[in-house]
């Protein structure tokens, strides 16, 4: 993650300076229709932005299931609060913290940010995913991929939502890693989510659309910006959204925000 930053850390300086004042605008679709399903997912950059820069956002896309990453589990807990008491919109938190798999990896230098992100410690890592469904949510997990020494440990959360019209969907979130990580925890994900219909995949991968390590979630799913249209941050489109048994309904969109380094991806999609 500091790493990321240290990267980017001039480009994103440059983006911000030129993004400032842009406030999202999008349309939503009436979220009373049963056959829909909303989903977003957004990298909220923590530490450098926090829940009530967020939540206006949020409040303003409506997503009915929303993917996070770079989030602490408490401010997971305080966007909901937040968009609770000043939005009127009662989210579910189901927070997917990616802790290391043993103490010496959690204590290994490549994941020496995972606690500090979050003011803890690297035995209790409360740093990673989070997802906020207005849905009833069931079956929660969370999934670490295999340790390895070129980046920090990652992983990613599944669930199931019951939409509307009483129809379970799975839904898969991650952040992948970066190093050359991502093939492999790629294909892990794509071989869990492999089979079941209708489902979601979303979050951010680390990858440009022309990179080939995506050929496993293309296979088996449809993406909803298949022309890479929208770029979700200053490297391009990174963040995508994935889906199977559904279909997307009117345009994908990534809005203008100041409140992280990504745009949120969102899409309306329709029960196939």
């Amino acid at each position: 993650m500091q790493r990321r930053w240290q990267a980017l850390g001039l480009a994103l300086l440059v983006g911000l300076v030129v993004a400032c004042g842009a406030d999202p605008v999008v349309t939503t679709p009436d979220p009373a229709e049963p056959a829909a399903l909303r989903v977003m997912t957004w990298n909220v950059q923590t530490g450098a932005h926090d829940p009530p820069e967020w939540a206006p956002v949020v409040a303003q896309l409506r997503p009915d299931v929303l993917a996070l990453q770079e989030i602490c589990t408490a401010d997971a807990e305080e966007l909901a609060r937040l968009l609770q008491r000043n939005h009127g919109l009662i989210y579910e938190v189901v927070p997917g913290p990616i802790r290391p798999p043993t103490p010496a990896e959690a204590n290994a230098s490549v994941n020496a940010a995972l606690g500090p992100a979050c003011d803890t410690g690297p035995d209790d890592v409360q740093f990673g995913l989070a997802v906020l469904s207005l849905l009833p949510v069931t079956d929660p997990r969370v999934t670490t991929y295999p340790p390895d020494g070129r980046d920090e440990q990652r992983g990613y959360l599944s669930l199931q939502v019951t939409t509307r019209a009483n129809r379970p969907v799975t839904v898969h979130t991650t952040h992948l890693g970066l190093d050359g990580t991502q093939d492999d925890q790629l294909r892990r994900l794509a071989a869990d989510a492999a089979g079941a219909a209708p489902a979601v995949v979303l979050g951010d991968l680390n990858l440009i659309a022309s990179q080939p390590e995506l050929a496993p979630l293309r296979q088996g799913f449809t993406e909803v910006d298949p022309d890479a249209r929208l770029a979700t941050s200053l490297l391009g489109k990174i963040d995508y959204i994935f889906v199977r048994g559904l279909v997307p309904v009117g345009e994908p969109e990534a809005p203008e925000v100041t409140a992280s380094d990504h745009r949120p991806l969102v899409a309306t999609l329709r029960l196939s």
